[in-house]
């Protein structure tokens, strides 16, 4: 074959494959783009799977926030239950205190009346005393004028002066019961201050 049919087959061939070069390289220029596009597309799977396990660690710490806000929220009632016991425990103490301070108002008033009585009861007593003088001093002067009613005076002294020691006696004995009520109103008072409240 000579050279110029060489050079003819030559020119030819690159005329008639120039459409398929140039086919070739639109498409080497598709296939790079396309793998552009799926390089940027690997990224942005990648980027949404990390974004992914950070949505599930977000997800699992809110459920973990849940769990203790549940715990606190009952922890709260508990705590609001017992507040509620509390107060209806101190509602109970108040009324046993104002029960106790009625009864112990009666109990003042009680000792008041017979604080007065025992004042009336001195009184008579002291009236009693005087009068006792004055019968003593008449029996003196009668013992003075009539020696011979010696036996009877002495007599009517001797009553006399029993008298005036059971009525002594008998105050004694209603003082020592003021007394002893009055011992027993400050124990109780002791006893509901140290109920109170602080």
């Amino acid at each position: 074959m000579s050279q110029e049919l060489k050079e003819l087959l030559r020119s030819v061939l690159q005329e008639e494959l120039k459409p398929v070069h140039d086919r070739l390289e639109r498409l080497e220029g598709t296939v790079g783009h396309i793998r552009q596009n799926v390089f940027q597309l690997q990224k942005e799977v990648t980027q949404l799977q990390e974004g992914q396990r950070t949505l599930e660690t977000t997800v699992s710490q809110i459920q973990k926030d849940v769990a203790q806000l549940q715990e606190g929220q009952k922890a709260l009632q508990r705590d609001v239950i017992q507040l509620q016991e509390g107060q209806k425990a101190l509602q109970r103490d108040v009324v046993q205190l104002q029960e106790g301070q009625r009864t112990l108002e009666t109990t003042v008033s009680q000792i008041q009346k017979d604080i007065v009585q025992l004042q009336a009861g001195q009184q008579t007593l002291e009236h009693e005393m005087a009068g006792i003088k004055q019968t003593q001093e008449r029996i003196l002067e009668e013992l003075r004028v009539s020696k011979h009613n010696q036996a009877l005076i002495l007599n009517d002294v001797t009553s006399i002066r029993k008298s005036v020691d059971v009525t002594v006696s008998y105050l004694q004995r209603r003082s020592d019961v003021m007394f002893d009520k009055l011992i027993d109103h400050e124990k109780e008072i002791l006893n509901l201050k140290s109920k109170m409240p602080n």
